[in-house]
């Protein structure tokens, strides 16, 4: 399979799976509505185990986390708070610090007993299969490709919010069609795109890696589906060069935050990414060290009414929204971080 992302004989009982422990959490859960809470402490999981992985983040949920995690418990600590360590470790960037914010994350609004917890740990640490793969076609495992095609699956979002992923190859098809055009007739700016919808990032990650060749190469050379004759004639810049134009022209909005935020650590990962291997980011990759000036510019809100109503209007029709004032770390207003503000390594090859 060129994708195990694409792959239903992977993703169906990885998702089975994970759908029945949001059902065992769900039933413990007081109350009504609570389908939101127990399905984001599963898929909090999710990004955990993902990160845990690709070494972005300490041993947590596989088995070599499994000797802390017990010493943890012996030690009077639940599994609940267990969980919310890998949460912290997630948070630890500013870009991503959202993700431990009430607003954003549904799981914080009340706490399974440990029981159903204790199962859904120790599936991970047994039983569930890697979520580090090897592609032949498609984004990489570690621009968060699986964890955000899971979003849909696992939680109430596609019936709240209509998200249905756009499927990654279409994306490149869309990116392609539109960002050659652009390159050609602006050669050697930054250029400037939106998605207006980004759900948890497929059209943001694949406009970051086509800037990236763009940028640090000069050129995006013919390949299938791209228009005929590509782009030839840029000026190269360094990685930390052309990490700062990517963040300063790839902007998202979208209507749910918890999606938002997912969009947010996939896209700061990547793009840590890029820059450790440009060179401009020596040593391996964590979210700790991701320089604290990556703040990719996505947005929690609607599209469709920001600038078509007044602001008490757009409070009354979407008062969650409107509750998220920022990039989503509190008090900070959206022009904080400009690309002026943005300090980050500029070596690395060109």
């Amino acid at each position: 399979m060129s994708n195990p992302a694409s792959d239903n004989t992977f993703t169906r009982p990885l998702v089975r799976n994970l759908r029945q422990h949001v059902d065992d959490i769900e039933d413990t859960l007081p109350g009504k509505g609570t389908h939101s809470t127990a399905a984001a402490w599963v898929y909090t999981t999710v990004l955990i185990a993902w990160a845990e992985d690709h070494g972005l983040i300490r041993a947590r949920l596989r088995a070599g986390a499994e000797a802390a995690r017990k010493e943890h418990q012996r030690g009077g600590g639940t599994v609940a708070d267990w969980i919310r360590r890998g949460l912290a470790d997630l948070a630890a960037h500013p870009a991503t610090a959202c993700l431990a914010d009430p607003r954003f994350n549904p799981m914080l609004a009340a706490t399974p007993p440990d029981g159903p917890l204790d199962d859904l740990v120790a599936w991970w640490s047994a039983d569930a299969p890697g979520l580090r793969y090897d592609v032949d076609d498609g984004p990489e495992s570690i621009t968060g490709l699986l964890p955000g095609e899971l979003l849909q699956y696992i939680t109430d979002e596609r019936k709240r919010h209509a998200l249905a992923q756009t499927p990654w190859w279409l994306a490149d098809l869309l990116v392609d069609r539109t960002l050659i055009p652009a390159a050609r007739e602006h050669r050697d700016e930054t250029l400037l795109t939106c998605d207006p919808t980004c759900g948890t990032g497929h059209m943001l990650i694949a406009l970051a890696t086509e800037l990236w060749e763009l940028y640090t190469t000069g050129r995006l050379p013919d390949r299938p589906g791209r228009p005929p004759g590509g782009v030839t004639g840029w000026t190269p810049v360094s990685a930390g060069e052309a990490v700062k134009r990517i963040r300063a022209g790839v902007d998202g909005c979208e209507l749910d935050p918890l999606t938002a935020a997912v969009a947010r650590l996939r896209m700061t990962v990547y793009l840590g990414e890029l820059l450790r291997r440009g060179g401009a980011l020596p040593g391996p990759l964590t979210i700790a060290r991701i320089p604290r000036g990556l703040v990719p510019r996505i947005v929690v809100g609607d599209s469709l009414l920001a600038r078509k109503v007044s602001a008490s209007e757009y409070a009354q029709l979407r008062p969650e929204q409107a509750a998220i004032v920022n990039l989503g770390m509190p008090d900070e207003p959206v022009s904080a971080t400009g690309p002026e503000q943005l300090a980050l390594p500029t070596g690395g090859a060109s």
